[in-house]
Protein backbone atom coordinates (compact mmCIF):
# COMPACT_ATOMS: atom_id res chain seq x y z
CA UNK A 1 0.00 0.00 0.00
CA UNK A 2 3.04 2.24 0.12
CA UNK A 3 3.10 3.26 -3.55
CA UNK A 4 -0.05 5.47 -3.66
CA UNK A 5 0.95 7.25 -0.45
CA UNK A 6 4.52 7.77 -1.66
CA UNK A 7 3.20 9.09 -4.97
CA UNK A 8 1.03 11.59 -3.09
CA UNK A 9 4.02 12.62 -0.96
CA UNK A 10 6.19 13.22 -4.03
CA UNK A 11 3.68 15.73 -5.38
CA UNK A 12 4.25 17.92 -2.34
CA UNK A 13 6.74 20.69 -3.11
CA UNK A 14 6.92 21.98 0.47
CA UNK A 15 8.83 18.95 1.78
CA UNK A 16 12.61 19.07 1.93
CA UNK A 17 14.57 15.99 0.95
CA UNK A 18 15.26 14.59 4.43
CA UNK A 19 11.70 15.19 5.68
CA UNK A 20 10.35 13.64 2.47
CA UNK A 21 12.61 10.63 3.00
CA UNK A 22 11.29 10.20 6.55
CA UNK A 23 7.69 10.41 5.31
CA UNK A 24 8.42 7.85 2.60
CA UNK A 25 9.98 5.42 5.08
CA UNK A 26 6.92 5.83 7.27
CA UNK A 27 4.67 5.22 4.25
CA UNK A 28 6.48 1.94 3.59
CA UNK A 29 5.29 0.76 6.99
CA UNK A 30 1.70 2.03 6.51
CA UNK A 31 -1.30 -0.25 6.22
CA UNK A 32 -4.03 -0.17 3.61
CA UNK A 33 -5.71 2.60 5.59
CA UNK A 34 -2.61 4.78 5.94
CA UNK A 35 -1.83 3.79 9.53
CA UNK A 36 1.73 3.01 10.60
CA UNK A 37 3.08 1.80 13.93
CA UNK A 38 6.79 2.25 14.18
CA UNK A 39 9.30 3.10 16.87
CA UNK A 40 11.42 6.22 16.61
CA UNK A 41 14.58 4.14 16.96
CA UNK A 42 13.62 1.92 14.00
CA UNK A 43 12.71 4.95 11.86
CA UNK A 44 16.02 6.61 12.75
CA UNK A 45 17.86 3.46 11.71
CA UNK A 46 16.02 3.30 8.37
CA UNK A 47 16.59 7.01 7.64
CA UNK A 48 20.28 6.95 8.71
CA UNK A 49 19.91 9.72 11.26
CA UNK A 50 19.47 10.15 15.00
CA UNK A 51 16.26 9.81 17.00
CA UNK A 52 16.01 13.57 17.64
CA UNK A 53 16.12 14.29 13.90
CA UNK A 54 13.23 11.87 13.38
CA UNK A 55 11.28 13.64 16.14
CA UNK A 56 11.88 16.99 14.40
CA UNK A 57 10.84 15.56 11.02
CA UNK A 58 7.64 14.10 12.49
CA UNK A 59 6.81 17.44 14.13
CA UNK A 60 7.23 19.12 10.73
CA UNK A 61 4.98 16.52 9.05
CA UNK A 62 2.34 17.00 11.75
CA UNK A 63 2.49 20.81 11.31
CA UNK A 64 1.96 20.42 7.56
CA UNK A 65 -1.12 18.22 8.23
CA UNK A 66 0.46 15.23 6.48
CA UNK A 67 0.46 13.05 9.60
CA UNK A 68 -1.52 12.71 12.79
CA UNK A 69 0.20 11.12 15.78
CA UNK A 70 -1.53 9.07 18.44
CA UNK A 71 0.48 7.93 21.46
CA UNK A 72 -0.58 5.27 23.96
CA UNK A 73 0.87 5.89 27.42
CA UNK A 74 1.23 3.35 30.20
CA UNK A 75 2.07 4.05 33.85
CA UNK A 76 2.47 7.80 33.64
CA UNK A 77 5.15 8.88 31.20
CA UNK A 78 6.15 5.59 29.55
CA UNK A 79 5.19 5.57 25.87
CA UNK A 80 4.11 2.17 24.61
CA UNK A 81 3.17 2.74 20.96
CA UNK A 82 3.26 5.63 18.51
CA UNK A 83 0.65 5.33 15.78
CA UNK A 84 0.82 7.62 12.76
CA UNK A 85 -2.12 8.25 10.41
CA UNK A 86 -1.55 9.76 6.98
CA UNK A 87 -3.94 12.67 6.44
CA UNK A 88 -3.03 13.54 2.85
CA UNK A 89 -5.28 12.31 0.06
CA UNK A 90 -3.92 9.42 -1.99
CA UNK A 91 -5.34 7.25 -4.75
CA UNK A 92 -7.40 4.54 -3.06
CA UNK A 93 -8.48 2.63 -6.15
CA UNK A 94 -9.21 -1.03 -5.47
CA UNK A 95 -6.96 -3.68 -6.94
CA UNK A 96 -9.82 -4.95 -9.09
CA UNK A 97 -11.17 -2.10 -11.17
CA UNK A 98 -14.07 -3.91 -12.87
CA UNK A 99 -17.43 -4.84 -11.38
CA UNK A 100 -17.57 -8.51 -12.33
CA UNK A 101 -15.52 -11.48 -11.26
CA UNK A 102 -15.92 -12.91 -14.73
CA UNK A 103 -14.85 -9.76 -16.57
CA UNK A 104 -12.57 -11.47 -19.02
CA UNK A 105 -10.45 -14.48 -19.71
CA UNK A 106 -7.41 -15.00 -17.55
CA UNK A 107 -5.65 -17.13 -20.11
CA UNK A 108 -4.94 -16.46 -23.77
CA UNK A 109 -7.34 -18.03 -26.27
CA UNK A 110 -6.49 -21.62 -27.12
CA UNK A 111 -4.45 -22.08 -30.25
CA UNK A 112 -5.77 -24.01 -33.20
CA UNK A 113 -4.71 -27.60 -32.80
CA UNK A 114 -5.87 -31.07 -32.00
CA UNK A 115 -8.66 -30.00 -29.64
CA UNK A 116 -10.22 -27.70 -32.22
CA UNK A 117 -9.50 -29.87 -35.25
CA UNK A 118 -12.26 -31.28 -37.42
CA UNK A 119 -12.63 -34.96 -38.31
CA UNK A 120 -10.82 -34.52 -41.63
CA UNK A 121 -7.86 -32.82 -39.96
CA UNK A 122 -7.67 -35.55 -37.33
CA UNK A 123 -7.58 -38.20 -40.05
CA UNK A 124 -4.75 -36.36 -41.85
CA UNK A 125 -2.75 -36.07 -38.62
CA UNK A 126 -3.19 -39.76 -37.84
CA UNK A 127 -2.13 -40.70 -41.38
CA UNK A 128 1.03 -38.60 -40.93
CA UNK A 129 1.65 -40.49 -37.71
CA UNK A 130 1.41 -43.81 -39.49
CA UNK A 131 4.69 -42.99 -41.24
CA UNK A 132 6.52 -43.43 -37.93
CA UNK A 133 5.15 -46.90 -37.25
CA UNK A 134 6.21 -50.21 -38.75
CA UNK A 135 3.42 -51.97 -40.60
CA UNK A 136 1.93 -54.68 -38.38
CA UNK A 137 3.06 -53.16 -35.06
CA UNK A 138 0.61 -52.53 -32.20
CA UNK A 139 0.79 -48.74 -32.64
CA UNK A 140 0.22 -49.05 -36.39
CA UNK A 141 -2.86 -51.23 -35.88
CA UNK A 142 -4.32 -48.94 -33.18
CA UNK A 143 -3.84 -45.86 -35.36
CA UNK A 144 -5.34 -47.62 -38.38
CA UNK A 145 -8.41 -48.52 -36.27
CA UNK A 146 -8.82 -44.88 -35.21
CA UNK A 147 -8.58 -43.76 -38.83
CA UNK A 148 -11.21 -46.33 -39.84
CA UNK A 149 -13.60 -45.15 -37.07
CA UNK A 150 -13.15 -41.50 -38.07
CA UNK A 151 -13.69 -42.27 -41.76
CA UNK A 152 -16.91 -44.05 -40.81
CA UNK A 153 -18.12 -40.80 -39.19
CA UNK A 154 -17.70 -38.92 -42.47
Amino acid sequence: MALPIITALRTRTDLKESVLHTAQELAHRASLYGVARVSLRYLALKCHCCKQTIINHLKKLIELKILRKHTIWIKGNLCEINTYHFLIAWDKNPAQTCHSQNAGPKFPPPEEGEKRAGVGEKIRNLEKGLLWYTAGSIGYEATAEKIAKLKALL
